[in-house]
């Protein structure tokens, strides 16, 4: 059944966006279909605070340079940069005054291509005003080529720019306060259910803003997993004070709620059968909105049992995180330091972000949506508002950088679990921030203008998609890019959140309007996704 925007409001649905995989149903068939060929799994990468994107990726012309970009300056601590210092990182020559809007992935290179893990020697053509800084050179690095396997969404207009309300944009496409649509790791982990049941833990987050799934079944909400400790308490039944005489499990035909028939069998314990017993007495006692809650509750239980059984405590201990590129290219070795200036402030790889363990729970198989907050070294943001703020916040931004093309690689050279396919065709990779920040000649402060990085599965690499009208001052917001709307026609226009989070979610071959709805109209960026 096709499902217009009139249908799901008549439905009961409106901005929360009901659970339409419930009560529509995507079914098997279905599932198989939409996803053939598709990514399956999703890596959510918030990057906390507001990014200067044009510090480190330059759709500008010649012109827009020198309107908006600072002269390069910063010695060991470089910042600003001239248009002749800007290359493809394909290496190809750059137009910079092609009208656009899709491009090469291009920028201001500040490492040495010849030695890229100099951090001494003066950039090309920066006057001799900076000195040769080696972090972002994973997303160029020749041997690997991830931004050919990288698309990056500019200029979209985030509404808003507040921290909270940006960051729940990026999670759902709705800036607000309160989330409005279910954000998309739950909604790609919902539409999943039935073709991989037998991942315990389909939407993980291991640090950030939880990428909540509203009204999307329970099975879609999101789970807290810090670390492989965090896991022993809470999902594992180890723990000998809680779970002594608990352990033994039955398997018992999958019930519903409403006491239809479900598909295979659920492994309860005593404990188990207790509480869903209690849970489905209770129906029809009230409302039909306690009946919800109690619903959501006795899927929870249900869910918690599968997990638990799974021992994924164990199938987790038996898997590595980075293991291939360190093995591969003594460049990049595990634990690997970066620094600011010369040594002014040094911090660990391992600081960014917990990549490591979201690496093990893609391997794993246990997940399909992993949620993580990453920041440069040291746990240091991009929340930047200092007089110095844009220099240090350009120097933070291409470590973290770095951090994330090392994973990429990692994710490139890791066998995935369909034949003959990485595990980096098999995730979509969503990198997102709270929005933009002010261009550098005014300041750091927060700007509505954002970008997302789109990496692996079949995303149509080396472009990027918009950019920013030099015909305004200050700070720019987006140009125009061509856009297939919620009804499939076409048009070009200002992008906006809504139609990032339709991109990501047009990846895994969801359909608009009926695997999924967000309020404020929106479409998916044209020749994004293969």
């Amino acid at each position: 059944m096709k499902l217009s925007r009139r249908r799901l409001f008549e439905a009961g649905l409106g901005a929360a966006q009901m659970a339409l995989l419930s009560r529509y149903g995507i079914d098997e068939a279905r599932a198989q279909g939409m996803t053939a060929g598709k990514p399956t799994k999703l890596l959510a990468i918030w990057l906390d605070g507001g990014l200067h994107w044009e510090s480190f990726f330059c759709p500008l012309s010649t012109a827009g340079i020198a309107k908006f970009i600072p002269a390069p300056t910063g010695g060991l601590i470089p910042f600003g940069y001239a248009a002749a210092q800007v290359q493809n990182f394909d290496r190809t020559a750059a137009d910079l005054n092609e009208p656009g809007p899709r491009r090469k992935w291009r920028g201001p290179i500040y490492w040495d291509w010849n030695m890229p893990g100099a951090t001494t020697g003066a950039i090309a053509n920066s006057q001799g005003a900076q000195q040769h800084r080696p972090y972002g050179y994973a997303w160029a690095d020749p041997t690997y080529r991830m931004y050919a396997r990288s698309a990056l969404l500019m200029g979209a207009d985030q509404g808003t720019a507040s921290h909270y309300s940006g960051i729940v944009a990026g999670l759902c496409g709705v800036a607000g306060a309160n989330f409005r649509a279910p954000a998309v790791q739950a909604v790609v982990a919902a539409a999943m259910v039935k073709r991989f049941p037998d991942r315990a833990l389909p939407n993980v987050t291991i640090s950030g803003v939880s990428p909540t799934n509203l009204s999307l079944p329970s099975i879609a909400a999101p789970t807290v997993v810090t670390n492989d400790a965090s896991v022993e308490p809470t999902l594992s039944d180890r723990r000998e004070s809680a779970w002594k005489g608990l352990r033994a499990r039955g398997m018992e035909p999958d019930v519903f709620f409403d006491g239809r028939a479900g598909m295979g069998t659920v492994p309860l314990t005593s404990t188990d059968r207790y509480a869903l017993a209690s849970t489905t007495a209770r129906r029809g006692v009230s409302n039909a909105g306690t009946d919800a809650l109690l619903e959501r509750l006795y899927d929870t239980y249900k869910g918690a049992s599968r997990t638990v059984a799974r021992d994924i405590l164990n199938i987790l201990g038996t898997v590595r995180g980075y293991e291939h590129l360190a093995m591969r290219d003594m460049q990049y070795p595990t634990n690997w330091t970066a620094c600011i200036g010369s040594a002014d402030v040094c911090g660990s790889g391992a600081s960014l972000a917990n990549y490591d363990f979201a690496l093990k729970l893609l391997k794993s198989n246990l997940v399909t949506s992993v949620s993580l907050r990453a920041t440069s070294i040291s746990n240091n943001s991009f929340d930047t508002h200092s007089s110095n703020g844009v220099q240090i916040h350009t120097n933070h931004l291409r470590i973290a950088f770095e951090g994330i093309g090392r994973l990429l690689i990692e994710m490139s050279l890791t066998p995935g679990a369909e034949m003959g396919k990485t595990l980096l065709d098999e995730t979509l990779v969503y990198v997102f921030s709270d929005f933009g920040r002010t261009f550098p000649k005014t300041g750091s402060d927060h700007h509505p203008a954002t970008c997302a990085i789109l990496a692996g599965g079949t995303i149509v690499g080396n472009q990027m998609v918009g950019g920013y009208d030099e015909t305004q001052n200050g700070s720019p917001m987006g140009v125009p890019v061509p856009l297939v709307e919620e009804d499939g026609s076409t048009a070009t226009r200002e992008p906006k959140s809504q139609d990032i989070a339709a991109t990501v979610l047009h990846a895994f071959g969801l359909e608009a309007g009926h695997d999924y709805f967000l309020p404020g109209g929106y479409g998916h960026y044209a020749g994004v996704v293969g």
